[in-house]
């Protein structure tokens, strides 16, 4: 059991300036300082690269607790905008700076760490069409080497952590410019940028990465490590860039007449050279680099990137029964029936999400002998070339990357030309509808019949396809999402 801690203190000064009656500017600063984690009783280690040791943390400053030193210039300006430009049109615009001080980035950062905790490394292989070893140690039979054991750690056989010293904090800048306009009465429109940076985030890799190697050769990952007596480092590298900006779009009629309809458009991009390990489904995008030595060729879209998205949402009650426009006084019978009726429909339509395309290594190709991403198990991508070609959806489900040649690199440079997360899932689109009705009982008590039914068209929209070039499923979709689902309730309102 781990008992982490840290301490977050907060100061901020604030003020709204009115410079006109038209423009009102809002105006902030906030020094935040985070302790970084460290542990009740201090039972927190990390990996020293200077001295190629586990150093222990010891009682004294936040320093010797943690083994990170604090960082106490956190700060975070604000600036806010708001223009009325005419009667019926505004302006907004701000910037802003904010800070992350906690990030899931599993057991990399939560102390769990050698010796007093280990994760034990095995490195043995079956040969291809050979008996299993006599030798081949299970999962069971695993811990009779010892490799649990704080007494018997061994560098070499265990997975270590190592977090530079000198880590900040991850921050976010912030930024954006909007305009509201009501062209309609009770209807207004709004377009709107959005864009972010976010810098220093968290890069789950090896440290003691091994190196591709030699023409020819077929070592094993622990012959090619730059740290002998270490197996694999799990590192908190701090390096990560990224990039949002999105343009959208909202039209807005406001309930009004029994009538509300929104609908949002967003065309957006967000790219960078990491993302948050435990973050993605498995299969589908990774988030690790195959060669944390080299993050920019890890430039490329980012895991929830979507390019275009419209959501459209209306909800409209009928104008027939008791208090609606027409037929209010209708027989009681009658209203029972055909008055008084709600429908509401929501209908999406979207891109599809990247794909990180990637193969299963042999030990000759491998680089970190990890089989986790939040451990830091590099994701090495093959070589590839051609382009796609036009196919219905019974190819695609059988040859999704139709087109495209996929080749596993050689031992001596096992990373591959393909860029990180270079494809994309197939889109969505999705109706949702709802038809809804009250029924008054008493003055105080009602009913509410539902029914609601989800994907109303039974529109297939296809899950992602195997991404792993070295499975015999690769490029292959055996899922879809929900079908069309129905639903009826009644609700008691009193």
């Amino acid at each position: 059991m781990v008992n982490l801690r840290q301490h977050i203190n907060s100061l901020y000064a604030q003020d709204d300036w009115h410079v006109t009656s038209r423009l009102t500017l809002n105006l902030g600063l906030r020094w935040e300082y985070a302790t970084p984690l460290y542990e009740r009783d201090n039972n927190y280690t990390n990996f020293d690269p200077t001295t190629v040791s586990m150093v222990k943390a010891t009682s004294g400053d936040i320093f010797a607790r943690s083994l990170v030193h604090p960082d106490y210039k956190d700060f975070g300006p604000r600036v806010g905008l708001a223009y009325t430009y005419d009667p019926k049109t505004v302006i907004r615009a701000g910037y802003g700076i904010s800070y992350d001080f906690f990030n899931r980035v599993g057991s990399a950062q939560e102390g769990i760490n050698a010796p007093q905790a280990l994760f034990g490394v095995i490195n043995q292989s079956i040969p291809a069409g050979g008996p299993v070893p006599s030798t081949f140690l299970t999962t069971v039979n695993s811990f009779t080497t010892n490799i649990a054991s704080p007494s018997a750690f061994n560098p070499v056989n265990s997975n270590v952590a190592y977090v530079s010293p000198d880590t900040k904090w991850p921050y976010v800048q912030a930024w954006f410019l909007s305009v509201q306009r009501e062209v309609l009465p009770n209807t207004v429109i709004e377009a709107s940028y959005t864009g972010t940076h976010s810098l220093r985030l968290p890069i789950i890799a090896d440290y003691n990465q091994a190196n591709p190697n030699a023409p020819g050769g077929t070592l094993g990952v622990q012959a090619r490590r730059p740290i002998p007596g270490y197996g694999p480092i799990t590192w908190l590298d701090p390096a990560g860039n990224n990039h949002y900006n999105g343009l959208a779009v909202r039209l807005e009629h406001r309930f009004a007449a029994g009538l509300y309809v929104l609908n949002s458009f967003t065309w957006s991009k967000a790219l960078g050279d990491s993302e948050q390990a435990l973050e993605t489904y498995p299969g589908i995008s990774q988030a690790n680099p195959q060669n944390v030595h080299n993050l920019a060729a890890e430039k490329g879209p980012s895991s929830f990137d979507v390019k275009l998205l419209n959501v459209t949402s209306v909800v409209y009650q009928l104008p027939f029964g008791k208090g609606r426009k027409y037929a209010s006084g209708m027989n009681p019978v009658l209203d029972a029936i055909a008055g008084g009726w709600e429908v509401n429909s929501i209908i999406n339509a979207s891109t599809g999400t990247p794909l990180n395309v990637y193969y299963a290594p042999s030990t000759a190709n491998d680089v970190t002998g990890l089989t986790n991403d939040y451990r830091g198990q590099a994701f090495e991508r093959p070589n590839v070339s051609g382009s796609a070609v036009g196919q219905n959806q019974g190819q695609m489900v059988n040859n999704y990357f139709a087109g495209y040649a996929f080749t596993t690199p050689p031992a001596n440079a096992p990373f591959g030309n393909l860029g990180r997360n270079a494809f994309r899932t197939p889109g969505l689109s999705n109706w949702d509808f709802a038809a809804n009705k009250y029924f008054r009982i008493t003055e105080g008590i009602r009913v509410q019949f539902r029914s609601e039914f989800f994907n109303i068209l039974n529109h297939t929209n296809f899950g992602p396809p195997t991404v792993i070039t070295t499975s015999s499923a690769f490029g292959t979709i055996r899922t879809t999402y929900p079908p069309r689902q129905v639903q009826f309730a009644l609700k008691l309102i009193f």
